[in-house]
């Protein structure tokens, strides 16, 4: 090494190096070793401070953060503009009226009359062409509809073999009907719920108790129905001449498949097999 180049810009040569003391040598590779680490520790707390100056800068204006953690001192937002226009729905816009069940879907229709005139008290007789309608809608209590069948096992007074009668033709061997599969497709798929929030709803709302594995069951089942529907669905998309999607859309093609794919559903299930059926 022809020279020693120190902080500063100061440069000692070979010969002053060898002519230097060796406890000053010590001290000064100390020092330089002391100086580097001064300078990286400089660097590392600069790259700190304006990592912190940007955080401390950040807003909503020049961030995705929202405008609800912008601090104290940051320039707010300009409010909205009055249009001067009142509240609520202004001239020409489209009516929006609550909706009414025809007579036909009523399940009962009670006319109230007023006995007495609400002015002089006097007796009031005569029909309203057009009565004021107040319709309350409730939601009938829900009970499953369960059918047991018994298979009966009886033993023959010739030979002694026992024989057990089968279902008939026309009865699912499933144990869950069309609908209850469907509901479980529906909460699991279309809206997205676990296995348990669909154990649970299926329990509370319905009465229904299934097990985490017949879910997952159910949900199969449902699939395999699905799959004609949604094969003739994407072949209708890959031939269409315009396609639009976004996630409204398939949120709505779900609910066609589903929708569509009900009919064949039900048709598809009288193929299951029984289980733990001993003739």
């Amino acid at each position: 090494m022809n020279e020693n180049c120190l902080a500063y810009g100061i440069e000692i040569s070979d010969l002053d190096w060898e002519k230097t003391p060796a406890i000053v040598k010590q001290l000064v590779e100390k020092m330089g070793q002391h100086i580097k680490q001064s300078e990286k520790e400089l660097t590392d707390l600069k790259a700190q401070q304006q990592e912190l100056l940007e955080k401390i800068n950040r807003t909503s204006k020049n961030s995705s953060s929202p405008p609800s953690l912008d601090p104290p001192n940051a320039e707010k937002h300009p409010g909205k503009k009055k249009s001067g226009k009142k509240r609520g729905g202004q001239p020409g816009h489209q009516r929006w009226e609550k909706f009414l069940y025809s007579e036909s879907e009523c399940a009962e229709i009670i006319n109230h009359k007023p006995e007495l005139c609400s002015g002089c008290g006097g007796k009031l007789e005569g029909e309203d062409d057009n009565p004021y309608r107040h319709q309350h809608i409730e939601i009938p209590p829900i009970k499953p509809i369960i059918i047991e069948h018994r298979l009966h096992q009886l033993e023959c007074l010739e030979c002694g073999k026992s024989t057990r009668a089968k279902l008939p033709t026309d009865v699912e061997p499933n144990h869950y009907g069309t609908r209850v599969v469907a509901l479980v497709a529906v909460f699991s798929g279309l809206y997205r719920h676990s296995q348990r929030m669909v154990k649970t709803a299926m329990e509370e709302i319905f009465d229904i108790r299934l097990s985490l594995g017949t879910i997952n069951k159910l949900r199969m089942e449902a699939s395999t129905a699905l799959e004609l529907a949604v094969a003739e669905a994407k072949t209708y998309v890959q031939n269409a001449a315009v396609v639009g999607a976004d996630e409204t859309g398939a949120m709505r093609f779900c609910e066609i498949i589903i929708k569509t794919a009900g009919e064949q559903g039900a048709g598809s299930r009288g193929n299951g097999k029984r289980t733990n059926q001993k003739s």
